[in-house]
């Protein structure tokens, strides 16, 4: 059904009215009715013409592997959260998982669509929505031993910070005189750390748990975790027509998900630790 014939219904329904009865309250009630009906089913028809064009339609969508998030099995709350904003208009998510360089990489040249996440504007040759679909604590593990007086971000002064390899942190962080090391992964960090080869690893605070859990030849206990920032994460996507009508669909069912509560469901599913958004806000 085409805008034209949209109005065409509409102005049907009130010229088979008979203009007799205008004063007829019953009639223009009855009239009104119509007139609603004939757009729901019009709205209907054309969400459901649009899911049967892109029938099939393949968007590959990549990420580093983060627990409950983007899982190697596709399971997760960001994968979930993609899925359930493309998946109705009758595209086909594929989920792929590799580290962070290589996920910017192949968005950036095209190879993929879509990369999770990133901050804003962390990435060049790649587009940013309006809206994040998540938020995290950026931390920073060390030891008290080597900080003595913790003072904030004020404490990089003079260090030599790691972080994964990828990662700009140095573009949100107030910059301070620091070198920079990066690192393969977080377990290699914070054995630099233990090591006192660097002075502490920044990352998410989840992700720094995380790696704890995983990295036996460290003792959690010689460290400390503080909070430095808190950062919104953003899908990016690839710099072309397609990924500027990918991105515009992004902003478009997120903020209709967002309002209508399937997003904070989501979050609820999954126990996350907070919920980055304040829905009557603009953004």
């Amino acid at each position: 059904m085409t805008h034209g014939t949209m109005r065409e219904t509409v102005c049907w329904c009130f010229s088979n009215t008979n203009h007799r009865d205008n004063g007829n309250p019953a009639l223009v009630i009855t009239t009104i009715k119509r007139v609603m009906m004939g757009v729901f089913l019009f709205f209907l028809s054309a969400t459901g013409l649009y899911a049967e064009d892109r029938k099939n339609e393949e968007i590959i969508i990549v990420s580093e592997s983060w627990a409950d998030a983007t899982e190697k099995d596709g399971t997760g709350l960001y994968w979930d959260i993609m899925r359930q904003i493309y998946e109705p208009l009758g595209y086909n998510v594929i989920n792929f998982t590799t580290n962070y360089s290589r996920s910017v990489y192949l968005v950036q040249t095209q190879k993929m669509d879509i990369f999770l996440g990133s901050y804003i504007d962390e990435q060049e040759d790649i587009l940013y929505p309006r809206w994040h679909f998540d938020a995290e604590h950026v931390a920073a593990a060390y030891k008290p031993s080597v900080i003595k007086d913790w003072q904030g971000q004020e404490s990089l002064q003079g260090r030599t910070v790691g972080w994964v390899k990828g990662y700009g942190y140095d573009e949100y962080l107030v910059r301070t005189n620091f070198a920079i090391q990066e690192v393969k992964n977080r377990r290699q960090g914070l054995s630099l750390v233990d090591s006192e080869r660097i002075d502490m690893l920044i990352d998410a605070y989840s992700e720094i748990e995380e790696a704890f859990q995983e990295n036996n030849k460290v003792d959690r206990r010689d460290f400390a975790v503080s909070v430095l920032t808190n950062l919104k994460l953003y899908p990016g996507f690839s710099d072309s027509e397609r990924g500027k009508a990918l991105r515009d669909i992004y902003d478009q069912r997120f903020e209709l998900l967002l309002y209508n509560g399937q997003i904070a469901a989501l979050f609820k599913q999954y126990e996350w630790e907070f919920f980055p958004f304040e829905v009557n806000s603009d953004k």
